[in-house]
């Protein structure tokens, strides 16, 4: 689905992506289908109008107020009208049989208003806008929607169980710096209801409570908070969508009704992850831009004589470790001296290559990337160096840890205090492959080095890496000001090791 976003307190009209292969059948019989579409005072407007042919699946979009030719065959239709001039706006759905020229009429002065609200209300400082989807009840792409200022959006009435609707209301801070986010939704099936009274209850929310730092990301960032039904049911999507914009750093807590949702933020870089649930009356802190973003995702693997790099991301943000898009960089493949692979890539390249390779024996991987970003951010470099041992006439993952490094104790823009000591926990990735044919071997980690540099790599510090309670640290003893870059090598006890690096990790200051 799209959003046509309009400036504030006008209508913002919401309609689905048009499917892909969709393109409309031939037919022995063709017919003509007019729908017009009149606004609030019965002027008509343009509007689009879904189209769906219940018996080929076929679906499209068509203009309002002209004939257009379709296949003969009965039709499901929905549209949204926004008024000529005005900030008022009406959806509607109803079903159609096309047969020679037939015509329809979607009337908004048919519209009953669609009036939700939130109990407890938040209070003062907020805009409340209420969102309306008519869609159909076999889950059809027949669906429509809009979004309006609380008293500006109507619904067409309809008896007909094909169709159901979906609404809810969405609480905004006026303050562009500071406020929570409130969004609330229901559903109504078998029918569209004349116009619809509601008062929706805080109890069915979930709270994402989010800190988003600045540092590996930086300036205005737009955040984005998309739902997904257990069910599949697509009605759900509309009404259950949150977007927004803030300076980095900020705070703020999404007020969301329970289930699956999917958290994005994009400012110069984009991260974002998949879907996760979330339950009513649970509260889940969700801290984005932490420090440090660094090598993230599943080991190589080999299948049927090839080794398949894997999909490491280089810049993964701990808590959303989809995306780091920004990236440029080499990845190179060597065994017994001799180079098998090599590879510049870009932003817009792949990394996950899968060339052949010769025997069981040791190979080492060494991909590094930089992103290009404003002056001061931080993570921007990174290395990655994995030696291991491989056997392709085996589909086996290979063993290795990738060191995740997380510093304590930094502040909303990612700095420790001048002269302080930070504390680091490394993480032991070791991400599966997510495919039941390929083997993950067992392992266990015999040691781990690590460094610290303060001067951009000139020079590297040791520091012991402790392990306690199940968790490995370091102490990096922190300069009066400027860069931390970290570094670490973890040996397995079948001595695979794997080095892992990030310059300008956390900033002092």
């Amino acid at each position: 689905m799209r959003r046509t976003a309009a400036a504030a307190s006008v209508v913002t009209v919401l309609v689905p992506l048009l499917l892909a292969g969709t393109s409309m059948a031939s037919a022995a019989g063709n017919g003509t289908l007019t729908v017009t579409t009149l606004d609030r005072s019965g002027k008509p407007v343009h509007a689009q109008v879904a189209v769906y042919n219940t018996k080929t699946n076929d679906f499209r979009y068509i203009d309002s107020n002209k004939a257009t030719s379709l296949p003969n065959g009965s039709y499901e239709l929905a549209t949204s009208i926004a008024d000529a001039g005005d900030e008022r706006a009406t959806v509607g759905g109803h079903s159609v049989t096309v047969s020679g020229s037939t015509k329809t009429t979607f009337d908004a002065r048919q519209g009953r208003a669609v009036n939700v609200s939130l109990s407890p209300n938040p209070g003062s400082g907020y805009d409340h806008t209420v969102s309306a989807y008519v869609c159909t009840s076999d889950n059809g792409p027949a669906t429509m929607g809009a979004s309006a200022d609380a008293g500006d959006l109507y619904v067409l009435p309809s008896s007909s169980k094909a169709y159901e609707l979906a609404y809810g209301t969405t609480y905004q801070p006026r303050s562009a710096t500071g406020g929570d986010f409130w969004v609330a939704s229901a559903r109504h099936a078998g029918g569209v209801p004349s116009g619809v009274s509601a008062t929706l209850k805080q109890s069915a929310l979930t709270a994402l409570k989010v800190s988003a730092r600045s540092g590996p990301d930086s300036g205005t960032a737009f955040f984005s908070f998309n739902y997904s039904s257990s069910s599949g049911d697509s009605c759900s999507w509309g009404p259950n969508s949150l977007q927004f914009q803030r300076d980095l750093p900020n705070s703020f807590t999404a007020h969301l009704p329970a289930g699956q949702w999917q958290v994005g933020q994009q400012a110069n870089d984009l991260i974002f992850d998949g879907f996760h649930g979330y339950a009513a009356g649970k509260t889940t802190a969700l801290t984005l831009g932490h420090a440090v973003w660094g090598p993230s995702g599943r080991l190589p693997n080999t299948w049927y004589h090839q080794l398949y790099f894997g999909s490491i991301n280089l810049f993964a943000d701990p808590t959303l470790p989809e995306g780091g898009t920004l990236a440029s960089g080499s990845v190179k493949l060597t065994h017994a001296g001799k180079t098998l692979y090599s590879h510049n890539f870009t932003p817009s390249g792949e990394i996950d290559a899968h060339p052949k390779i010769p025997g069981a024996g040791w190979y080492t991987l060494t991909e590094t990337g930089r992103r290009n970003l404003p002056s001061g951010s931080l993570s921007t470099t990174v290395g990655l160096s994995l030696h291991f041992y491989a056997d392709p006439s085996k589909n086996q993952q290979i063993r290795d840890y990738i060191t995740r490094f997380w510093p304590d104790a930094l502040n909303s823009r990612n700095q420790a205090a001048p002269g302080s000591t930070t504390t680091v926990v490394l993480g032991m990735q070791r991400n599966g492959t997510d495919d039941s044919t390929v083997q993950q071997l067992s392992d266990s980690v015999q040691s781990v080095k690590a460094w610290y540099t303060n001067d951009d790599g000139a020079t590297w510090h040791a520091t012991a890496a402790k392990l306690s309670g199940g968790k490995w640290t370091i102490a990096v003893h922190n300069p009066a000001s400027g860069r931390v870059g970290l570094r670490s090598t973890v040996t397995d006890t079948h001595g695979d090791s794997s080095t892992t690096t990030v310059y300008n990790a956390y900033a002092v200051s």
